[in-house]
């Protein structure tokens, strides 16, 4: 019997608890009839003289009625927040929408803000949080939330596609500028090369010319002396030969010749004679020839 009816005491306990949960929580809102009762009983003609009593009664109701509705629906002290990035590379062009979770869920998140930082601005605005780029890097970057609530740090990379591609193209384009420089200078250098070594040939071909022209000019300018000598040692010996038959003549030296030969000689033994039958005898004057015997004289 006894544990019976501690058993039924438990029950009505419970019972009593859930009443009062649901009289507190249906009270919360009894300010709303309590201010339709004050206005009631105070233009309510005071006929028993109760008017003055049942506003006070209906003004507490609806004070205390308007404290438990204020405390119910105040929202929970913010402990922490977490932070959804969603992925850690972005590209400088791209608009971030970061989840921002109060914890508890129900807390509110007044004021958030983001960590200083030369790489992403934060807007926040209807409890959403935007971010967006400034320029490229990496950053580590936490929100502070209601002024002191700070989130966990997330290593953020951005990326400048545009600026990667841009510098991309202006390489490929120095290095197709330099390979035409390097090849218009070396097709100059060719031809340069080539120009000088025409030159030379040509100045070597004008060497060669102007030295077979020199030689040739020497062989020439030799053989005209050659001649020239030649024909000073033939004019002289002519001239001593017929300088030598003037003397002869001058002296009536005897000399030798043939009827029909071309030349005298100076003796008869010569050998230009010994086969000749008949030899005269006389001046060069009585011979009738104009010179001498090339053995004799």
């Amino acid at each position: 019997m006894e544990s019976k009816f501690k058993k039924k005491g438990c029950l009505f306990y419970a019972a009593a608890l859930l009443a009062i949960c649901v009289v507190i929580a249906v009270y919360s809102y009894a300010w709303i009839p309590a201010v339709g009762f004050i206005i009631y009983f105070a233009v309510k003609k005071d006929a028993n003289g109760h008017k003055k009593r049942n506003i006070i009664i209906s003004a507490a109701i609806m004070a205390t009625s308007l404290i438990v509705f204020a405390s119910m629906n105040q929202s929970p002290t913010l402990t922490d927040i977490d932070v959804d990035w969603g992925k850690t590379s972005f590209d400088i062009s791209d608009t971030v929408e970061v989840k921002i979770t109060p914890v508890p869920s129900n807390a509110d998140i007044e004021t958030l803000e983001l960590s200083k930082n030369d790489f992403a601005e934060l807007d926040y605005t209807d409890g959403k949080a935007v971010i967006t780029f400034k320029k490229a890097g990496e950053a580590s970057l936490f929100f502070t939330a209601n002024g002191n609530i700070d989130s966990s740090a997330a290593a953020i990379t951005i990326t400048d596609k545009a600026a990667e591609q841009a510098q991309k193209e202006a390489e490929e384009a120095a290095a197709k500028k330099a390979e035409e420089e390097a090849a218009k200078k070396a097709e100059e250098d060719a031809k340069a090369k080539a120009e000088q070594e025409a030159a030379e040939k040509a100045a070597a071909e004008q060497a060669a010319a102007e030295q077979a022209a020199a030689e040739q000019a020497a062989a020439e300018q030799a053989a005209a002396e050659q001649a020239a000598a030649e024909q000073a040692a033939a004019e002289q010996a002519a001239a001593e030969q017929a300088a030598a038959a003037q003397a002869q003549q001058n002296t009536g030296t005897t000399v030798y010749w043939t009827p029909n030969g071309e030349v005298y000689h100076s003796t008869p033994n010569c050998p230009s004679l010994s086969r000749s039958k008949t030899i005269l005898s006389g001046s060069i004057e009585e011979s009738g020839k104009s010179r001498g015997c090339k053995n004799c004289y």
